[in-house]
């Protein structure tokens, strides 16, 4: 992986702006001692007859989520994200150049940001470009974020074409006053018109993202969500705790603490969302993951295969993860690397 020097900043500079994130390694583990040299020999160095996953990062939306903890950026128009992406296939082609034959492929993850926000065409083309230089397995699976909010049926048209068999759709809460504090304002009926957008064109594997802990959210009201989020039956679902760390994200600060839960009622409203699940069928899976019996992640819990990767659970995890795009994260034999959080620069960290 080839950059300039001038890519790399410190640790002592950069710990402010790394992402906030709940799984491991965590950010002060982090260090720029090893740079992208490194990597490269890393990536030369990579069984060529295992498969790898792939995480692509967008760090894009078109508005500020207030409870938000992952590095992104605010635009209305689609020149930033046409100039990212650029950058983002350079990397791709540094990247694929260092393996001796082209990796094989068992997953893709698009994570953001808003990921569908990319113009379709766009979508289409970086698909091309990763099929292009790496060996992608016939059931390979690839998954997207889903905004509701932006979410186009060109977009979904350009999903089905691109192969794209998982959708993550994001939710947090039903509640309108929740929602409006924390300035992600969409309506049930913008969700279902997504869910339904995306079975139509062949992406029947759905994840919802729910939230507890969310300014002005009760425990009725965390029931109600999870009620309508059973109605149109997702495949899983993740439910997280809002964590409010104004040290990391200022955005935060648009938020009431006066009106978040204490622990208690945050233990309370986490409760009554899984047992709301759990009595429509759904199996807990690890602390904050809900499956329907037939999903793949609820079968490998049953047979010993689940495990838990950068990209979350999984039924098979793959012992590499290489990561593009700003802020994230792969996973080589030798350690972790992370890209920088600026848009503009990529470049990696290692875990020492």
């Amino acid at each position: 992986m080839r950059a300039s020097s001038s890519t790399f900043i410190s640790k002592k500079h950069s710990e402010a702006h790394l992402p906030w994130y709940t799984i491991y390694p965590t950010i002060q583990e982090f260090s720029s001692a090893i740079g992208a040299h490194t990597y490269e020999e890393w990536l030369r160095s990579l069984p060529t007859d295992d498969a790898v996953s792939l995480y692509l990062h967008i760090p894009f939306c078109r508005s500020m989520c207030w409870y938000c903890g992952f590095p992104t950026s605010i635009t209305r128009l689609d020149n930033l994200i046409i100039h990212y992406l650029a950058m983002l296939r350079e990397e791709i082609r540094l990247v694929a150049e260092q393996a001796p034959k082209a990796l094989g492929v068992s997953d893709v993850h698009f994570g953001g940001g808003s990921p569908t926000i990319m113009p379709p065409a766009d979508f289409l083309s970086l698909m091309e470009l990763l099929r292009g230089h790496f060996a992608f397995e016939k059931a390979a699976n690839i998954a997207i974020e889903v905004d509701p909010r932006t979410f186009t049926t060109d977009m979904a048209e350009a999903l089905e074409k691109a192969g794209v068999n998982r959708a993550s759709v994001g939710v947090q809460s039903f509640d309108p006053i929740v929602q409006k504090a924390i300035n992600r304002v969409q309506s049930e009926a913008q969700v279902m018109t997504a869910v339904q957008n995306l079975r139509l064109h062949g992406i029947g594997r759905i994840n919802f993202d729910l939230m507890f802990g969310l300014p002005y959210q009760t425990v009725q009201s965390c029931r109600q969500s999870a009620k309508l989020a059973i109605e149109m039956r997702p495949d899983r679902l993740a439910v997280f705790g809002y964590s409010h760390d104004l040290s990391y994200r200022k955005n935060q600060l648009l938020i009431d603490r006066a009106a978040l839960p204490d622990i208690a009622g945050r233990a309370e409203q986490a409760s009554v969302m899984a047992e709301t699940l759990a009595a429509a069928g759904y199996l807990q899976i690890g602390l904050d993951h809900f499956a329907l019996p037939d999903d793949e992640l609820a079968l490998a819990e049953r047979t010993g295969r689940l495990r838990r990767n950068l990209l979350g659970y999984s039924a098979e995890t793959r012992p590499t993860v290489i990561g593009f795009g700003a802020s994230a994260i792969g996973r080589c034999g030798e350690g972790y690397v992370q890209n920088v959080c600026g848009v503009h620069a990529p470049s990696i960290f290692q875990l020492q």
